[in-house]
């Protein structure tokens, strides 16, 4: 299999008539992209961390970015979804998606950051006598939402009871 590494671009050509160009580009070897293609099964191009920013099966559909790695590479090999969700080095493509209990924990913190907002307004409007009769209440709804959210344990995702929101 083959790769064409750090993709550059070379040469500009107008295509008359119009206001495009027709873009050239080469590898760190200097071999041109559309003569290096033309026995390619399936390509994926990764950009300079390694993640899989294209897949294509016709290789003539692949866009080039300067800066990325595009392999030549047998698309019965290639998972499902790959773009944007794994890296590849070459040999193995490698899931990068954060797992649930990841997303869990980020969930855990946005609604913990929400819930700190509505407990420090509503401390706010009591402590400058600007509370409604049932602001006291609802603080001490948010208050104890905010402490159910903290004891939700992050490692059951996805199955995870969420506490209910004060409304």
């Amino acid at each position: 299999m083959d790769v064409f590494k750090n993709v550059t671009l070379y040469k500009k050509q107008p295509v008359e008539g119009t206001l495009f160009n027709y873009l050239f580009f080469k590898d760190d070897q200097g071999r041109d992209w559309y003569d290096t293609r033309d026995s390619w099964k399936a390509a994926v191009a990764v950009n300079e961390s390694g993640l899989v920013c294209a897949f294509e099966h016709d290789v003539s559909r692949m866009t080039m970015v300067e800066g990325q790695t595009v392999y030549e590479i047998n698309p019965s090999n290639v998972p499902d979804s790959v773009v944007g969700n794994y890296s590849y080095n070459g040999t193995v493509f490698k899931d990068v998606r954060p797992d649930a209990s990841a997303i869990a924990m980020q969930e855990r913190n946005e609604k913990m950051q929400s819930a700190t907002l509505q407990i420090s307004v509503l401390q706010d409007a009591i402590r400058l006598d600007m509370a409604s009769d049932s602001d006291a209440e609802l603080l001490k709804s948010w208050e104890k939402y905010r402490v159910l959210l903290h004891k939700v344990d992050v490692s059951n995702a996805p199955e995870i009871d969420w506490p209910e929101m004060p409304v």
